[in-house]
């Protein structure tokens, strides 16, 4: 008996500790949360962009801000205060610490100010993801021949297997090889002006996946490009069939009008 207790008192620690990770992982003792959330900021060129941002809070506290944009890098701004009382952050840009900006919160369920450094005034806005975002990042487009360019041009993009980049992590960055994300990413940028991840150019080739591979990929742009079983000439069958379909809602948008 007295051997049975020591044994159990012994294991007792671990297990206890092995209890409060569990529970941890499922409540989340901290207290924070993590949300993609979505508005715009604008660049140092003054051009107002989309945001996309990895919010941290805790309680009513942002305690990290990450800027995700389309095909580029991450940039993480630094949290200097985040008071819930008075309903401000403060932070600064991210790598230019003498680049402030305090975003108030709204009642109407956002926050938004400016980043000022002495010689520029940057605003921001952050918000929830709502019809407006979806608005602004081409949800409403009707399929058109702009569309159909963005395809073609992205096609032509990977020309070749050797401009195929197979290893696709969300940021384009070479000239010189793309994936099937950063091809798109390029071509709407060059016939467009900018990328936008609702536009049915975007659409049609992710319907076109989940229709061919129903049960495969999540992400499904970044790992359809990624799987190891695809082939250059199954991406290629990819554009083809969105392209076509972009052609029959166009041709059918046109007997409606």
């Amino acid at each position: 008996m007295n051997a049975n207790r020591t044994n159990y008192r012994s294991q007792f620690p671990k297990a206890f500790f092995v209890f409060l990770f569990l529970l941890g992982s499922i409540f989340n003792l901290s207290g924070q949360t993590e949300e993609l959330w979505f508005g715009t900021y604008t660049d140092d060129q003054n051009k107002v962009q989309q945001g996309r941002f990895k919010i941290t809070t805790e309680g009513k506290a942002i305690k990290k801000l990450i800027l995700q944009p389309y095909g580029q890098r991450t940039m993480e701004f630094k949290i200097m205060k985040s008071d819930t009382v008075r309903n401000f952050v403060e932070m600064s840009w991210p790598e230019k610490p003498n680049r402030v900006g305090t975003l108030i919160w709204y009642n109407h369920g956002y926050y938004a100010g400016n980043f000022e450094d002495g010689t520029k005034v940057l605003p921001m806005v952050l918000k929830k993801f709502n019809f407006q975002d979806a608005q602004l990042q081409g949800n409403w487009f009707k399929p058109s021949a702009i569309e159909v360019k963005i395809l073609q041009n992205a096609k032509q993009l990977i020309s070749s297997p050797a401009q195929w980049n197979k290893n696709d992590t969300r940021v384009c960055e070479s000239d010189e090889s793309y994936s099937l994300f950063c091809a798109i990413y390029k071509s709407s940028i060059d016939i467009d002006g900018e990328y936008r991840h609702l536009r049915p150019a975007v659409k049609f080739v992710r319907d076109v996946i989940k229709e061919k591979y129903p049960q495969q990929y999540e992400h499904v742009l970044v790992d359809f490009n990624n799987a190891p079983e695809i082939e250059i000439s199954e991406l290629y069958e990819v554009f083809d069939l969105a392209i076509e379909k972009l052609n029959e809602a166009i041709a059918e948008n046109n007997k409606e009008d």
